[in-house]
């Protein structure tokens, strides 16, 4: 077996040619705005239900703290835990940023890069899939790393499967520049109800 499971935090102290994580500027104005906002939904409840509470205040208080706890939860504002690629020059790395787990392919493994958008099994889109050459055992480790299953619809051959990645908040063009250096480019004929106007273009 050609691979390798090891520690997210190692992984990222090797010099790496790329890591699919939200931008730092995007990914905390988000949490911050989202903070504030159910911040604002709390205050302006609670004011405004001095002189009794109505259901739209109920509504306020419930969601808005809700949302606000979970603005506040620590693990809500890493990155690291939105990680699934990486690669340098010779590994790819296939991560699980909840569990901080990763596990290290070479990089001949990915037979190529398909750049159609898909529709993921929890509504995600994703935003591009590698095709990679796995063995039956080889896949199963892999699955049981990342905390997934496998996917008759992502099942390619005997010794060929399908991963799917969403965008994590890069820009679609950089995005799709920067893997392309993995394996040929192909792309998978897009679903026609898919609406193209929810990322970059």
């Amino acid at each position: 077996m050609t691979m390798q499971r090891l520690p997210l935090p190692q992984l990222l102290e090797q010099p790496l040619e790329f890591v699919l994580i939200p931008p730092a500027g995007r990914f905390y104005l988000t949490h911050a705005l989202v903070l504030l906002a159910s911040l604002t939904a709390v205050g302006l409840s609670l004011w405004d239900a001095q002189t009794g509470f109505g259901l739209i205040h109920w509504v306020g208080v419930i969601f808005g703290g809700t949302v606000l706890l979970l603005s506040l939860w620590p693990a809500s504002w890493s990155r690291q835990r939105l990680i699934n690629l990486a690669f340098d020059r010779e590994h790819l790395y296939l991560v699980n940023g909840v569990d901080k787990q990763a596990v290290a392919l070479p990089r001949e493994r990915v037979r190529a890069v398909n750049q159609g958008k898909l529709p993921g099994h929890d509504g995600a889109i994703i935003a591009f899939t590698l095709d990679l050459v796995l063995n039956e055992q080889e896949l199963a480790h892999i699955h049981e790393i990342l905390g997934t299953q496998a996917e008759d619809r992502f099942k390619l051959d005997e010794d060929g499967y399908r991963f799917g990645f969403v965008g994590n908040w890069q820009n679609r063009r950089q995005l799709l520049a920067a893997i392309s250096v993995l394996a040929p480019a192909v792309v998978v004929p897009e679903p026609a109800e898919e609406d193209d106007d929810d990322w970059d273009d």
